[in-house]
């Protein structure tokens, strides 16, 4: 009896394996393995470019979802003391499996700038919050490695901030007065590129 219940556990066990073994193949088909990528973009949502970090969350196969956040900062201390800083939030949807994929992303990004003036005798602060969208061709391998992106973002200047009363009326009047002629907040597009890597 012992015998026999040996024999069939032998004859079992590389079934076992076997089936286990398929059933993984099944679930890992379509997975990314490789969940964050950092990379420097031009033109995208940040003008005139970022450094950003995304992560993905599902794995799905076809259709996956990640966020994003990026954004850059410069300044000229001999130039009147100018500050440049942009920032930027998307939530991405990413189409497809293999290393050819379709990207398309939603999202807000902030646009901040100051110098002194020597007319005025004071440091001049604007801001530019805007809505964006962008849509890009992607090449990313599922095992993770070099990645790249290009196509185009869209962005909506949403309000018009300074520190200036006059130059804060003048900003959104012409921000609210192009909303209603138009029916839309005043926008643009760029073509936009990106590469980093995928790990």
């Amino acid at each position: 009896m012992k015998k026999n219940i040996i024999v069939i556990a032998f004859l079992l066990f590389p079934s076992l394996m076997l089936t286990a073994q398929t059933n993984d193949d099944v679930r890992q088909k379509g997975v990314r393995s490789s969940s964050n990528n950092i990379y420097i973009n031009l033109f995208g949502p940040t003008i005139p470019g970022s450094l950003n970090y995304e992560r993905i969350w599902t794995k799905n196969g076809f259709l996956n979802i990640g966020t994003k956040i990026g954004g850059f900062y410069i300044e000229f201390p001999k130039k009147n003391d100018i500050k440049l800083a942009s920032g930027t939030f998307d939530v991405t949807f990413i189409f497809g499996k293999k290393a050819n994929l379709f990207e398309m992303s939603f999202g807000w990004a902030g646009h901040y700038g100051s110098y002194y003036s020597d007319s005025e005798d004071k440091t001049k602060m604007y801001a530019v919050p805007t809505s964006t969208f962008s849509m890009h061709y992607r090449y990313q391998k599922p095992s993770g490695g070099v990645f790249f992106h290009v196509g185009f973002t869209g962005s909506s200047i949403l309000a018009f901030l300074s520190n200036d009363p006059v130059e804060l009326a003048v900003g959104n009047g012409v921000v609210y007065g192009y909303q209603y002629l138009t029916g839309d907040k005043p926008s643009f597009s760029l073509i936009s590129a990106g590469v980093g890597v995928s790990f």
